[in-house]
């Protein structure tokens, strides 16, 4: 069997972990966007509606569709930091929505520092 990636170098992990970093930085601060009042809150507290998560996370997809969009209409025109933007908030979404599933998972109450 032929490796369709064989050709691929793998991701550089320096660059990987940038990218995981500015992730956690991006989920601190829809956590503190959320205990605000945005976004409803739910996506990262613990015991929160997965419907609710999977809107917030959809919505960030679509943002990034948007772009896809538009570049494809106007080819090199559009920030590649703002797609980066985008997908930096898929991610940190996910990230929130998965820590909140371990959380319920363990039966952590939510008793991070709100300040």
């Amino acid at each position: 069997m032929i490796d369709p990636v064989a050709h691929i170098p793998p991701l550089p992990p320096l660059i990987v972990e940038g990218v995981a970093d500015d992730a956690r930085r991006e989920v601190l601060r829809q956590d503190k966007l959320a205990r605000q009042g945005r976004f409803g809150g739910t996506h990262v507290m613990p015991g929160g509606p997965d419907d609710a998560r999977l809107t917030v996370l959809v919505e960030e997809v679509g943002e990034v569709a948007e772009w896809v969009n538009e570049e494809r209409q106007a080819p090199g025109e559009l920030s590649s930091g703002a797609l980066y933007e985008e997908l930096i908030q898929v991610a940190a979404c996910a990230i929130a929505w998965a820590t909140a599933v371990l959380e319920d998972r363990a039966g952590i109450a939510d008793t991070r520092d709100t300040g």
